[in-house]
């Protein structure tokens, strides 16, 4: 009897992958099917009682439910993908997996990484104007459990640090603030003159900044591709090769940071990205997408 697949996803996307259009969903359920599987496509509100229906099941960016689920998530963007156990990327196998450095020629590392600066980058010109530029997320006031304090005390904690350094900060697009978190991050500017919140594309201000300072952002995993050091105060599955609160402490991140190491991004994001994700446009990505799926212990 062939296995069965439940991928939960919503309307515009579900008649898409029905339609066959180029999304890395399709690629899972054409990788199935190669394999004999059959595939069935619910509505993403339909995961609540995917635990009770015997099969295997996959959901879009969303926790996963019960023990024969996982997760299809971006992996910062496309066309990186990973297919996981938890939505949770600190949690993510990779994210404690040690990098040890080059894997392949320094200079193959480097085109890689050329190839993405020239595309996430590509009408702005990289510089460094002396100013620390710092994405927030979400709950501003909150100390989450994968954070090692909240973001307006990641702000106080550099401000106070730095005294005389510029810090730009920009809010996430994609939040909703309570009026208390804003008059929070006001009182927070009134306090420290060099805090200034900006509304400039963050892809510019990463492309100008000297140091990215966040909780978990992607946005510092795309400055690596811009040679652009990073300060995580959340834990996170690309913390290699950036000063880590949560892994190293407080005072030991800020000295790392203050200290300059030099950081082998190329070979990093060779590795991070090409080595250990799913690349949509890949002519093997099928075949990858099996291998991850038996890797998960799935029969395929």
């Amino acid at each position: 009897m062939a296995e069965t697949l439940y991928l939960y996803l919503h309307e515009a996307a579900r008649a898409a992958v029905s339609a066959g259009a180029p999304r890395m969903a399709t690629r899972v359920k054409e990788a199935v099917e190669a394999a004999g599987w059959e595939v069935v496509l619910l509505p993403e509100a339909a995961r609540e009682v995917a635990a009770a229906i015997p099969g295997h099941h996959m959901v879009f960016n969303r926790p996963v439910i019960g023990p024969r689920c996982l997760t299809l998530r971006k992996c910062c963007f496309d066309p990186f993908w990973r297919i996981e156990t938890t939505n949770d990327r600190w949690d993510w196998q990779i994210a404690e997996t040690p990098f040890t450095g080059a894997a392949v020629p320094r200079a193959r590392a480097r085109q890689f990484q050329g190839f993405w600066r020239s595309r996430l980058f590509a009408d702005t010109e990289i510089a460094r104007e002396g100013f620390v530029f710092v994405p927030l997320q979400g709950k501003l006031t909150e100390h989450r459990s994968f954070q090692s304090m909240s973001p307006l005390a990641m702000l106080e904690a550099v401000l106070t640090r730095w005294p005389g350094v510029p810090v730009r900060a920009t809010l996430h697009p994609g939040e909703t603030y309570a009026p208390e978190e804003l008059a929070a991050l006001v009182t927070l500017e009134e306090r420290f003159p060099m805090l200034r919140l900006s509304d400039e594309p963050s892809m510019q201000l990463l492309a100008r900044c000297n140091l990215v300072v966040t909780q978990n952002s992607t946005l510092a995993a795309k400055g690596f591709f811009a040679d652009k050091p990073a300060m995580l105060f959340a834990r996170i599955d690309f913390q290699h090769v950036a000063a880590s609160v949560p892994r190293d402490g407080l005072d030991a991140a800020f000295a790392q940071v203050e200290s300059g190491e030099n950081r082998d991004y190329p070979a990093f994001l060779h590795w991070y990205f090409k080595e250990n994700a799913l690349v949509f446009w890949a002519g093997d990505v099928q075949d990858a997408i099996r291998k991850r799926l038996r890797e998960h212990g799935w029969p395929i």
